[in-house]
């Protein structure tokens, strides 16, 4: 038998019953990037766009983090 399955590798991605998973926590963080942003106080608006930039390029990353990481297959 081996040590780490099928079901312990889908557990460890997807999550398992309250235990988030890999792909909810990157969601999450995804998330709250976003909302970060929406909560900051911008004046100035190149900054504004500066920052909605940077965030775009981090959510980005994580949707494609995210396809990675559910693209493995587990025998």
């Amino acid at each position: 038998m081996a040590l780490y399955d099928y079901n312990f590798c889908r557990g460890l991605v997807n999550g398992k019953g309250w235990e988030r998973g890999i792909v909810q926590q990157l969601q999450e963080a995804q998330r709250v990037i976003k909302k970060n942003f929406a909560d900051m106080d911008l004046e100035n608006a190149s900054v504004g766009e500066e920052m909605e930039t940077v965030v775009n390029e981090m959510v980005s990353e994580l949707d494609r983090l995210i396809a990675d990481v559910q693209s493995v297959h587990f025998r």
